[in-house]
Parts: C-alpha cells; structure tokens; sequence
C-alpha cells in the first residue's frame, strides 16, 4: 500500500513538473513569434496558456497586446487589458496601452462626477495589487507587535511613548492595508464588468424585446452588469442609462 502511495506521489509530482516545462516551452515559443512580428503564432501561444487554466497580468497584456497588432479586435484589445489591470491595478504599462486603444472607440459616454476624495482613495488604493497591500498588511502587523512589546518593555518613559505612539499608527495603517486587500480581492473576483467585443450591439428596453433600440454600442465600450436574465444582460453605462443586450455580444472582464 506504500509502495502505491509513493508510486502515484511520484506520478503526480513528475506530472506536474512535465506541465510547468510545457507552460514555460508554449511562453518562450510565444514570446519568440511576437519578438519576430508573428502575432498570429504568438496570440495562439499565449491563449493556449490561457485555455490550460493559467492566469496571470503578464499573459492577458501580452495577448491584448497581439489582439492590437493583428488589428481589427478592437474589444479583444480592451477586454485583456481590462483583465490584466484587474489583476494588478498598479500595471501601468497596460495602463498605458489601454488609453491608447481607448482612442479608437467610437462611444464617448460622459462619466457620472464622484466625490473626490473618493477618488483620491481609489487611486491610492490602486497603487499596489491585492497581494501586495496583504503582504503590506502583514509586515504592518508585525510592526505593531514589535512597538507594543517595546511599549510593554521599554526601558525608557520616551521610549515608550514613542513606542505607543507608532504601535497606533502602524495598526491604523495595517486596518486600511487589509480593508484594500480586502476590497480589490473583491473585485477580482467579481463579474461585474464587460466589454462590448462585437461591432454594434443594440440596447433593448427589455430581455428579448423586438422594440426600437434605447441606444446602439459599439466594440470596445465598457459596461457594467447589473443583472442577467438567460442570454440577456442589464448594463448600466457610466453615465447612469441602463438597458438589456445580448450576453454573447460582451464578455465578461
């Protein structure tokens, strides 16, 4: 029974590694056909990657990066860099590129004003990945424990309170770093964010309606879902208008 138990440890083991060879092989492979202007073999590359689970901000830029090379995938484009910034919203080279696909979309909807000083808090916010504001999180926790032990054990009236003082704004600091984590864990996990990635797409009053169109949008436009009902999805622009289009005419960020 041992003897089994070792034998498939092994197999699962060896497995595993022949899979992590193979990702390296399809991303070197990748990376060479993009290096040689081949976006096509490159594209292939990376979304095989993508097909076989793997998820990271590097893979989803560089295949929005070959969806614009290759042209005419405009909401292709803008959908995989919406996803890598989703995944670390500090990626300012996707950042970069996304503002310069955004150049060529036809819609120009108007942003509902927010408060600044919400703003100001999201970009802060967005200065570092989810990962990187835990790992923030957990240094700040440390740093607490060293002051309030320097506190309790202090061998000087200054000391402690100096102790006292940073083991306070180090806590408050550690709070607002896990409530960040927290927060853009949230929201890479969540589904409420689509890009439109067919040429015009008709907004309807109601799921399946056959009535006028309330509006048209076109490839590219990002969205917000706010509910879904079969095939259809509610979207709400940034503007605040809401309608129903067709869930195979945006994909999911």
């Amino acid at each position: 029974m041992k003897r089994i138990i070792m034998i498939l440890g092994i197999l699962a083991v060896s497995a595993a590694w022949l899979s992590a060879m193979d990702a390296d092989s399809l991303w070197n492979q990748a990376v060479r056909d993009y290096t040689e202007e081949n976006y096509q073999a490159a594209l292939d590359g990376f979304s095989a990657l993508e097909a076989e689970g793997y998820v990271s901000k590097e893979l989803y830029y560089n295949i929005g990066n070959c969806y614009y090379k290759l042209g005419n995938y405009l909401g292709q484009t803008i959908l995989y860099y919406e996803r890598a910034i989703k995944q670390d919203p500090s990626y300012e080279d996707a950042r970069v590129n996304l503002d310069i696909a955004r150049e060529y979309t036809l819609d120009r909807i108007d942003e509902v004003p927010e408060f600044i000083l919400l703003t100001w808090i999201k970009a802060f916010r967005d200065t570092l990945s989810s990962d990187a504001w835990a790992w923030t999180a957990l240094a700040l926790l440390l740093l607490t424990a060293i002051m309030v032990l320097l506190f309790r054990f202090g061998g000087s009236m200054t000391l402690r309170k100096t102790a006292f003082a940073l083991a306070v704004v180090s806590l408050l600091l550690m709070i607002i770093s896990t409530v960040f984590a927290f927060n853009l864990r949230s929201e890479l996990e969540s589904e409420d964010e689509a890009v439109v990635t067919v040429p015009v797409s008709s907004v309807k009053s109601s799921p399946g309606s056959a009535d006028q169109s309330l509006f048209i949008l076109h490839e590219g436009t990002k969205v917000s879902v706010v509910d879904r009902l079969g095939e259809w999805y509610r979207i709400e622009l940034s503007d605040g208008r809401q309608g129903w289009l067709e869930t195979e005419d945006v994909e999911i960020i």
